[in-house]
């Protein structure tokens, strides 16, 4: 159900920042937004909770962000208030992100390792991956030791799982079915 909301608000927050051209700018100062909500846990506390009126947490917004983040995510912020819907703006951004990306015909890529990628390697992986795609990609890195070896690579909705883990649980099961 809050996908479902979130993705209405990203949309009509989409619509105005496409037609204002921001779309980049949007995007940008929503990350900034959300990072900065998720790092002050004052903040973050204030704003979620419900016994502070809504007018209060506006002030608020205002103070902390109208110098740094233009009108459009300012008035978002205030809406998700006014309907007691601070919990989702994270869900917001990221179904702004999925919309901006595809309107400029990027597609997100998240791949998981063992250890840290080099930039030279992103920039290979991004190219090899990009020419089988035909598409420009934009790749987050994660890292999880659990991975033990290869990469996890999500593209969408998609896993392909390259890593040591998922060989050996394959191995695994391919033993029990052979016994």
């Amino acid at each position: 159900m809050s996908e479902a909301v979130a993705e209405r608000y990203a949309r009509a927050l989409f619509e105005v920042a496409k037609e204002r051209e921001t779309v980049d700018a949007v995007e940008e100062q929503c990350q900034l937004v959300g990072t900065t909500i998720n790092q002050h846990r004052e903040l973050k506390s204030v704003l979620s909770h419900p016994q502070i009126d809504s007018k209060d947490k506006k002030a608020i917004i205002e103070q902390v962000f109208k110098k740094e983040v233009n009108e459009e995510v300012v008035n978002l912020l205030k809406v998700l208030i006014d309907h007691h819907r601070e919990g989702i703006f994270n869900d917001v951004v990221d179904e702004f992100t999925a919309m901006a990306n595809q309107h400029r015909g990027i597609v997100e890529v998240v791949v998981t390792t063992a250890t840290p990628l080099k930039e030279k390697e992103k920039e290979k992986l991004a190219e090899t991956l990009g020419q089988t795609l035909n598409k420009k990609l934009r790749i987050k890195t994660k890292v999880d030791p659990d991975v033990i070896g290869g990469l996890l690579v999500r593209i969408g909705n998609r896993l392909y799982d390259g890593t040591m883990a998922g060989k050996l649980a394959r191995f695994k099961q391919e033993l029990k079915v052979a016994r």
